[in-house]
């Protein structure tokens, strides 16, 4: 039992403005933390793809050439031919590794360390040098995609696709899921400006990320009906920029920027793909979208997907390094796993939100891969498509006596991922499940955050006669409380024991003249 301080404090978020993206995001946040211990991407290799012809080079070069100005220090790799400048290209890469990190000085990037870059060129025309065709993703009839060597891949490119597509367009989201998961890459896709439907290439693919705007003006809703997985919700995480192609940028520079922390703690899963992705998800923000909303069956926002990125909350995540599952003692407030299951296994989390505070925000986020089976010889891919691993996550609070109640759950059965969130918890200990309907050994990554503060309630009194009359605010839902009486603030005997079922509540009693005194506890 905890008693509760007559405070009130808010527990919803905090409107506050903001001078630039570098602030929405959280990285001066986190750069101030750090200081000199702060990521700048190094020693991550990144892959971008520009749809150009012929000019889709951020500078103009051949073979491989050096960066100059913002760029200085850069190796640029032409891999799909010589071209000049494009402006496109060199404003993705503005914000995805340039090395001004001032937005008020132009377009500044989390990841000035990258140092390695490869690019190429998609075009129309299907040449043997476009990555979509002979230059990467189909090197030849049937043959694998090239192997990628770097750890992101941007796309800031998009093909709209028809009916009339479907063949070619699903061989080539599955040609990409599978180079995914066979090179562990990390995928950051655009969707498109403006109200138009999901793109087919390269944003509506399982085991990529794909990026919006967070002022809404990007494609939104569900796969196409004539692709795999018609309905999976796109975008999954949003950046606060003006074009879908600088925020896809942006989310390729923050995931560099986690990538060398990942390499840092020389953890095989820390730098899969999923984990990345599971990491950025879960430390998207909401509070400034007001109508943001999941349900059981919907993970995401159907415009704002997870949220907005914030790297400040993601690099915590990471920094809280992996956990095992199945355990009896709590978890950090601020981690991640990777498991793989067997069909109606489990793997537990234990959390808790220490009596007198409240969980002001706990978010949670589970991906894993679509599997492509290839039965082909040597470097032949003959396709097929796995079924999708059913995984599903649960929140669930376990009081002192008595089952665990469940808080929420996330049963999607068409996306590669799941989403819990929840604001204003009560204290409490929580255990955070993750289970398997069905598709054995299909490792999957889930990462968390759970920030908590105190918890006041706010408590006035009026006495009328021998009746004293309370009235509470700033209550919890599905907390325990207790209000209790004394006359010499020595001796407390019990009033009237509740549980919250909104943020405020009144009582009263009736009494001698003796003069009394209350307070409210918490209770489990």
């Amino acid at each position: 039992m905890h008693y509760l301080p007559i405070l009130a404090v808010s527990l919803a978020g905090t409107s506050l403005l903001h001078a630039d993206y570098f602030d929405d995001t959280g990285y001066r946040t986190l750069a101030s933390e750090l200081g000199a211990a702060l990521p700048t991407g190094a020693g991550v290799g990144v892959t971008q793809v520009e749809f150009g012809g012929p000019d889709y080079l951020p500078q103009p070069g051949t073979g491989s050439f050096a960066g100059n100005g913002l760029m200085a220090g850069k190796t640029f790799s032409a891999k799909s031919g010589s071209s000049a400048a494009s402006n496109h290209g060199l404003a993705v890469a503005s914000h995805f590794y340039s090395l001004n990190t001032n937005p008020a000085a132009g377009r500044a990037s989390f990841s000035p360390g990258i140092t390695a870059i490869d690019v190429y060129r998609v075009d129309a025309a299907g040449t043997v040098t476009s990555w979509a065709y002979e230059g990467w993703l189909e090197p030849g009839p049937k043959l694998e995609p090239l192997v990628e060597s770097r750890t992101i891949q941007n796309h800031s490119w998009i093909s709209t696709g028809t009916p009339a597509d479907a063949a070619d367009d699903n061989a080539a989201l599955r040609r990409f899921d599978f180079a995914v998961k066979r090179d562990g890459f990390l995928a950051v896709t655009g969707v498109n400006n403006g109200t138009s439907a999901v793109p087919s290439l390269m944003a509506s693919a399982y085991n990529n990320l794909a990026v919006g705007l967070s002022n809404g003006a990007h494609s939104t809703g569900g796969v196409s009906s004539w692709l795999d997985g018609p309905g999976r919700q796109k975008p999954e995480i949003v950046a606060p920029l003006d074009a879908t192609s600088f925020a896809t940028g942006l989310v390729s520079s923050a995931a560099a920027f986690l990538r060398q922390t990942a390499n840092a703690q020389a953890n095989p899963n820390a730098i899969r793909p999923e984990t990345l992705k599971a990491i950025l998800l879960a430390g998207a923000t909401k509070e400034k979208f007001p109508a943001w909303s999941r349900s059981a069956i919907l993970p995401l926002d159907g415009t704002y997907g997870a949220g907005e990125l914030n790297i400040a909350n993601s690099w915590h995540i990471l920094a809280g390094l992996e956990q095992a599952a199945n355990l009896t003692s709590d978890r950090p407030a601020f981690a991640w796993s990777r498991v793989t299951l067997t069909t109606a296994s489990t793997a537990d989390y234990l959390l808790t939100i220490p009596p007198g505070t409240a969980g002001l925000a706990f978010s949670a986020i589970a991906t894993w891969n679509r599997v492509i089976n290839d039965s082909g010889p040597g470097n032949i891919l003959i396709m097929s498509v796995a079924p999708l691993a059913n995984y599903q996550l649960a929140l669930s609070r376990i009081p002192v006596s008595g089952s665990p109640v469940t808080v929420d759950q996330s049963t999607s059965t068409i996306e590669n991922l799941e989403h819990l969130y929840q604001r204003n918890l009560p204290s409490g200990t929580y255990r955070l499940r993750l289970s398997l309907a069905s598709g054995s050994n299909v490792p999957a990554s889930i990462a968390w955050r759970l920030t908590t503060l105190p918890h006041r309630p706010s408590i006035t009194i009026t006495r009328s006669g021998v009746t004293d009359s309370l009235a509470f605010s700033g209550l919890l839902t599905g907390q325990a409380y207790l209000i209790q009486s004394s006359t010499d603030l020595t001796n407390w005997s019990a009033a009237q024991a509740f549980t919250g079922t909104s943020p405020i509540f009144s009582w009263s009693t009736s009494g001698s003249a003796t003069r009394k005194f209350y307070r409210l506890a918490a209770t489990d």
